[in-house]
């Protein structure tokens, strides 16, 4: 418990009890998996418990301002994964698909793929599975999720990590993207 004021206490632990498996529900039927809705509850009464004393009850229920804030820390969360993901992978993709459809191999491009396929190969197994599925097999991440046995959460975080060491490899041996 925490003391808001002389005549105000503020028992965060009720209310995390109260209100935790209503903003879960609520998350997931807007489309969160298990492990973000998870990871948003958590960030969400972080925000309330930081933010309770803008907390008004003359402009709308507990459970009402709590979602709110769920809802705001799950789209933000939406936007910064997609952002931030499509900021990384857009070079590596591009690259990856353009040698992986691409016809005609003239020499340059046999040599790029060379490289490629030995950065690649050198990835984890995980890693390199993820890679191939996705860019190579045009698997979506949930299908590639449900391929490896993983949650989706992790083949993005790979996906992320293994465009990033692909990148750096590549850029090291001169190839720039």
């Amino acid at each position: 418990m925490r003391q808001i004021s002389e005549n105000q206490i503020f028992d965060f632990e009720g209310l995390y009890a109260r209100n935790y498996d209503k903003v879960y529900r609520f998350l997931i039927s807007k489309g969160a998996s298990q492990e973000v809705a998870d990871e948003v509850c958590q960030e969400t009464f972080i925000k309330v418990l930081k933010n309770w004393d803008h907390f008004d009850d003359a402009k709308g229920s507990e459970i009402s301002w709590i979602i709110t804030i769920a809802k705001n820390q799950y789209l933000d969360w939406i936007k910064k994964t997609s952002t931030s993901e499509k900021r990384e992978i857009f070079g590596a993709q591009d690259f990856i698909e353009s040698i992986a459809e691409n016809q005609k191999i003239d020499e340059q491009e046999k040599w790029l793929l060379d490289l490629l396929n030995q950065s690649i190969e050198g990835l984890p197994m995980v890693e390199k599975s993820i890679i191939m599925l996705r860019f190579i097999k045009k698997y979506t991440i949930k299908e590639t999720a449900d391929q490896l046995g993983i949650s989706v959460r992790t083949v993005n975080r790979k996906t992320l990590a293994s465009l990033t060491v692909l990148r750096l490899k590549l850029q090291r041996l001169g190839v720039s993207l």
